[in-house]
């Protein structure tokens, strides 16, 4: 049996309450990675792209949107960056990662918001920021999250009552159904590229299922630890 075919086979029978459960991961390393990166020193996380393909909330304004896209994407930023920062502390990867804080400080003083971070050539990033190589990563989610406060999200109640769809009020008391196991899909494709030339290092793409009434931290550290895990750089 081909391992989708499985996979899918398999899904059903799994405790759906689960933070998540990948499906699919794909791994890619530069042949040359070792020459190519012979020398770097350090690497900056970039502010995480968020893609949202589910249906749009009821009551949310384009602004109210786009304002929680940007929570998130730097919530998924410090979250890898965190991540990678215990990696190298326990001797797994050896190279530095520049502070979240000090990469999102240059950036703003250079007039770069967090969606002009998503399109900028990654070569001219890196530089920027005084860093050898970037690790940009891109986020599909069907749905957002629902419950962001521990990231400073404070939207989600809405977000939460739109998804219930249960004739509520879309107020601040909007119970959480006992037993909802309803999931939702994140994708994330992570890149390392060089500063010397924008030149693909490193890549790792995830597909998962999440429960969606985990709290987001969960969510977003489960999707970054196994980012972070296939990090390369080896000490």
């Amino acid at each position: 049996m081909k391992y989708p075919r499985l996979c899918a086979a398999l899904l059903p029978i799994i405790i759906v309450n689960l933070l998540s459960v990948a499906c699919t991961a794909v791994d890619y390393q530069s042949p040359r990675f070792s020459e190519q990166t012979r020398g770097h020193q350090s690497v900056a996380v970039l502010p995480f792209e968020m893609v949202f393909a589910g249906k749009a909330p009821r009551g949310l304004s384009a602004h109210q949107i786009q304002r929680m896209e940007e929570q998130e994407s730097v919530a998924f930023q410090t979250s890898l960056y965190l991540r990678l920062l215990n990696r190298i502390g326990k001797g797994h990867v050896g190279i530095d990662v520049q502070q979240v804080e000090e990469t999102n400080r240059l950036l703003a003083a250079n007039h770069i918001d967090i969606r002009d971070s998503w399109e900028m050539p990654p070569q001219d990033l890196a530089r920027l920021l005084g860093v050898d190589a970037v690790v940009r990563t891109r986020v599909e989610k069907t749905r957002y999250l629902s419950d962001g406060a521990s990231f400073g999200i404070d939207l989600g109640v809405h977000v939460l009552a739109e998804i219930l769809d249960d004739g509520h009020d879309h107020d601040d008391h909007v119970p959480l159904p006992h037993g909802l196991i309803r999931t939702h899909d994140i994708f994330a494709d992570g890149a390392l590229l060089s500063a010397r030339d924008g030149d693909l290092l490193w890549r790792v793409a995830v597909s998962r299922e999440t429960d969606w009434t985990r709290p987001a931290n969960d969510v977003i550290e489960g999707l970054t630890k196994k980012l972070a895990k296939k990090f390369p750089y080896s000490s």
